[in-house]
């Protein structure tokens, strides 16, 4: 084994005398670097041990291609969704008030065809009223004329 390698079999003790985990940083600063730390975080009261497992890049981070681990990946798609979930819920819900507008429209119109439909329905009730009324005054008068021709 030589000087630099680590043995990673076996974890770090911790100053809690918890055994660390092997973890794999996330950060962009440090992606994919391997390191032992506490394994109760230190606003819960860990003790805040680390120890980086992977050497430093002798180059700087800023010259390495942008590498993403599938878990940012995932992050960043989610809130891609996040988004597209959320852009769809601008758009449901400017349908749904077009929606309400057309619908009060149709309500408004419906409310002033009803009130047409009333009128027609009397009109039609007074124009068969006043045929009745001249359907009885002329059986008066073809009465009164049969009458007057009989005497």
């Amino acid at each position: 084994m030589s000087e630099n390698s680590i043995n990673i079999e076996v974890p770090d003790l911790c100053y809690c005398s918890e055994f660390c985990p092997l973890r794999t940083s996330r950060t962009p600063s440090n992606p994919g670097r391997r390191f032992f730390g506490c394994k109760i975080p230190k606003k819960n009261g860990g003790c805040g041990y680390f120890r980086w497992i992977d050497p430093k890049p002798s180059i700087s981070v800023h010259q390495y291609p942008k590498v993403e681990s599938s878990l940012m990946i995932r992050c960043k798609d989610g809130e891609n969704s996040c988004d597209r979930l959320k852009q769809k819920l601008k758009d449901v819900e400017q349908e749904r008030d077009t929606l309400c507008e057309k619908l009060k429209d149709s309500e408004e119109k419906l409310i002033a065809l009803r009130q047409k439909l009333k009128k027609v329905k009397l009109e039609r009730k007074c124009a068969k009223l006043k045929l009745n009324r001249l359907v009885l005054f002329l059986l008066i008068v073809l009465t009164i004329k049969w009458i007057f021709n009989m005497v």
